[in-house]
């Protein structure tokens, strides 16, 4: 027979806190957009309701926004009238340079 001793464990009557000075993780991640990628130019287009309930009027000028490069936003509201909303991304004013050698004009 052992007469070894099991010593007891006592719990820890605090548990350790850790300083209040302390950063806070963050709880959620927020994701890297260029700086241009929010940057947007908006057009708008009046409709009477006549032209918004007779069913080609609006398509037509969807499509024709579309080819432009224009998305559809929204239609709002205003009054005897609503309003087609659309959105592009904005375009820079550099003018594009072309990269490169031109050979020799001939003169």
């Amino acid at each position: 027979m052992r007469s070894e001793e099991i010593p007891e464990e006592e719990p820890d009557e605090e548990p350790e806190r850790e300083p209040a000075n302390a950063a806070a993780p963050a709880a959620t991640m927020v994701p890297a957009v260029g700086a241009g990628a929010r940057e947007f130019e908006f057009k708008t287009e009046a409709l009477s309701l006549s032209e918004l309930g007779d069913g080609s009027t609006l398509a037509t000028r969807l499509t024709e926004a579309s080819k432009e490069g224009w998305d559809f936003v929204q239609v709002l509201d205003a009054g005897d009238q609503r309003v087609i909303v659309y959105r592009r991304g904005k375009r820079s004013d550099r003018q594009t340079r072309p990269v490169g050698f031109f050979p020799p004009s001939k003169s």
